[in-house]
Formats: C-alpha cells, sequence, structure tokens
C-alpha cells in the first residue's frame, strides 16, 4: 500500500459516520462532482487508516491468550498450569486474576467479575427491597431458588427483589446498568468466563437468575397462550426447557408482551447460548416460540392484517441507510454485515418481518448493533488491507487507490 497520505483538515473524520460518505454519482467534470470523488477518496484512506490503526492498539496480552486457556480456566481450574496462570494474570486486569488464582479476589475484585454493583451499594439494595430482612446476595438468591422450587416464583418475591436478581444486583432505580452495556461486556475474552466461574464457586444456578429476567420480561407463559397454532408440539406438550426452574416460573408469567419485549428476550436467549448456558435445540424451541409470539402479537405490516383490521405494528421510518448498509462501504469480496442484517441472523427473522421488528427496537439496543457491525467493517477493511500488502488479494483495485486522485489517473 501507498504511504499514508495527509488528509485535508476540512475532511474532519472521513469515513467514520454515513454522512462521511459523499454521494459521487454527480458530474466529475464539475467543481462539485470532483470535490465530491476527492471526499470519498479520502473517506476511503481514513476507513482503512482507522481499521489498521485499531487492529493494532489491542492489547497484546489479550490477542497472546488462546480462547482455549478461558474455557480451561473456567471449567478445568485445578488443571491450569503455573505457566498458564501467569499468562492469564499478564491481562492485568480482576479477569485475569479471576481466572488464573480466584481464591485470591477481594470482595470488591468479585462485585467487578461478576459485573455487580460495589459491595455496599448491593447490601443497601437488598436491604432497601427486602425490608430490611435480607442484605448478602447469597441470602437473596436462597429466597429466589426457594420461590422456584416451591413454584411460587411470583408470589414470594416481590418486583425490587426480582428486578435484583435479574439485573445482576441493579437496583430498578440505577441508571448506570444498562442491558446493552452488560452484554457487550459479556462479548469480550474472558469476561463471560470469569463470571460463570465465580457463580459455579459461590454455587449461584442460573436457572433462578434466568427465572427472575423471565419474570420481569414476562415471557415465556403468554407466548404460549398468544400462539398456539405456531407450535409443534399438542396440548399438554412442551419444548425441552433447561430444568424445573424455567416451567416453574412460566406457570406464574402472565404479563401480556410488546413486540420490544420479545426481541430483548432473543437477544438475551443468543446471549446465553453463546455462554453455553442452553442447547442448540432448546434455542430452537424458544426462537419458534418467540417468532410466533412476535407474528401473533405485532403482525407483519401491510394494507389489512387477515382478520381485516389494521396492523398493530405503529407507522415507523424506515430503517436508515446506515442501518440497512453500514456506516460506510464494505471492503471488496467481503460480506456485508450491516446493524440490521446482524439483528436479523440473531433474530432468526427474514422478508417482511425484519423492519418492524428492528423498528421495535430501542435506541440502545440498535447502538449495539450499529457499534458491532461498525467493528465489523473496519476489521474486514484491515483484513482486506493486509491481503492487498501481501499481495494475496484476488481483488484488482482501481489506480487511483494507490493515493492518486481519481480525477488524475
Amino acid at each position: 500500500m501507498a504511504e499514508s497520505r495527509s488528509l485535508d483538515p476540512n475532511f474532519g473524520s472521513l469515513g467514520a459516520r454515513e454522512e462521511d460518505w459523499p454521494d459521487v454519482d454527480g458530474d466529475p467534470d464539475t467543481e462539485e462532482g470532483a470535490e465530491a470523488m476527492r471526499r470519498a477518496d479520502a473517506a476511503l484512506h481514513a476507513t482503512i487508516e482507522r481499521s489498521i490503526w485499531q487492529r493494532n492498539a489491542q492489547s497484546v496480552h489479550s490477542d497472546a491468550i488462546p480462547r482455549a486457556l478461558y474455557i480451561k480456566a473456567q471449567n478445568q481450574q485445578d488443571q491450569l498450569t503455573d505457566e498458564e496462570r501467569q499468562l492469564l494474570l499478564g491481562r492485568g486486569d480482576v479477569v485475569g486474576k479471576a481466572l488464573a488464582r480466584p481464591d485470591s479476589l477481594t470482595t470488591d475484585e468479585m462485585h467487578q467479575a461478576l459485573l455487580w454493583p460495589r459491595p455496599g451499594v448491593v447490601r443497601a439494595s437488598i436491604q432497601r427491597a427486602t425490608g430490611g430482612r435480607l442484605s448478602t446476595p447469597n441470602e437473596l438468591y436462597a429466597k429466589g431458588k426457594d420461590a422456584l422450587n416451591r413454584g411460587q416464583f411470583s408470589t414470594m418475591l416481590n418486583d425490587e427483589e426480582v428486578a435484583l436478581l435479574a439485573r445482576r444486583f441493579h437496583a430498578m432505580d440505577d441508571a448506570t446498568f444498562s442491558d446493552v452495556a452488560i452484554s457487550q461486556a459479556l462479548g469480550q475474552l474472558g469476561v463471560a468466563q470469569a463470571a460463570e466461574l465465580l457463580s459455579s464457586r459461590l454455587g449461584l444456578e442460573f436457572s433462578v437468575f434466568h427465572a427472575a429476567l423471565m419474570r420481569q420480561v414476562g415471557q415465556m407463559h403468554p407466548m404460549r397462550q398468544m400462539a398456539p397454532s405456531f407450535l409443534g408440539p399438542g396440548p399438554g406438550q412442551s419444548f425441552p426447557m433447561p430444568g424445573p426452574g424455567f416451567r416453574a416460573a412460566q406457570s406464574q408469567l402472565e404479563q401480556r408482551q410488546q413486540p420490544s419485549d420479545i426481541i430483548s428476550a432473543m437477544t438475551a436467549l443468543h446471549e446465553q447460548h453463546r455462554l453455553g448456558n442452553v442447547t442448540d435445540e432448546e434455542v430452537a424451541a424458544r426462537n419458534s416460540e418467540y417468532l410466533a409470539a412476535l407474528r401473533a402479537s405485532s403482525q407483519v405490516p401491510s394494507l389489512f392484517s387477515p382478520n381485516g383490521f389494521p396492523s398493530p405494528w405503529p407507522a415507523t421510518p424506515p430503517p436508515s441507510r446506515a442501518d440497512r448498509f453500514g456506516s460506510g462501504p464494505w471492503p471488496p469480496i467481503s460480506r456485508m454485515r450491516s446493524p440490521i442484517i446482524l439483528f436479523a441472523n440473531e433474530a432468526g427473522m427474514s422478508g417482511h418481518g425484519v423492519e418492524p421488528g428492528w423498528s421495535v427496537l430501542s435506541e440502545e439496543q440498535k447502538t449495539a448493533y450499529r457499534t458491532r457491525s461498525e467493528t465489523m467493517r473496519r476489521e474486514a477493511w484491515a483484513e482486506h488491507e493486509t491481503a492487498v500488502a501481501e499481495g494475496s488479494s484476488t481483488f484488482a483495485l482501481p489506480v487511483w487507490y494507490s493515493g492518486s486522485s481519481p480525477r488524475e489517473t
């Protein structure tokens, strides 16, 4: 690749946003058209250079730790060698310490690795939620597990207690809590493994927290009521669930759902599958129910729904160009993974149902997909640039790619 050029300061941070990519369909012989071509050329180079810089700026220690070691640290802690423990400690953060030497963590560090608030904050939140009767995470968890075993999850726990279990002990009024931020954190190498390791050592079963989440979202029972005709099993049958806790929670949940709630639950299910907490078969079964409920509660947009009434989908503007295609161009011979494509793939949706499903996502959820898409786009450019530099790319670049303006070729 040609040496990096100094960009015109008037161009700013080109390539980072959709508006940075000017329309080059105009007449290149005009002053406006020539300027658009120059800006497009600068934006292309800025995007490539930015993605290469970000790739090189990644932590050396994190890159040096194979994913298999994180999994081994979670599942075979007693079989780690001293060298492997030192490699994990080389991360220099609480995640590495939790995976290498979990017994050495302080209470503050344990809360940090579990993505919980500080111990004092958790204690105060639990005391407030329980009227002073309980004060520790283990006590509230034990109450939730007992309620689940009795099949009385909705009656034995109040809303604040359920919220604490569903939100990693963040209170309902905690403005710093974000499902998207938690999901993004768990997507980083080692974070999910550290949290799972500590949870298992504390004897905290996933079913209790998942039941709290499902109670809060109000998912499982309403979907079976709302869309029985879409499900394979007949009356009295059900899809396999991850344990008795789920069935107990299912009988208690009776809130009516909105499309955004269903999509949130689909996202949560995908995250739990990625962590290995649910099987492929369970994901397929749950997604079938989620999609059936989504169709039943909010039909595919059309002029009229099959029953003759207007479609319940709210009138919303179509997705932006950036949501459909990404914030900038993708490299040649690269599969586009725009925000809306990532959403559709994870939700198992296709066709006319995708855009309405996207429209009911919260802005926070959309932002998470946009961030992931942009990261993938930059990584794709970095890989493409490496292939070009090594001469292994099969794509022939235009002459002006080497650094000259397209008007000079």
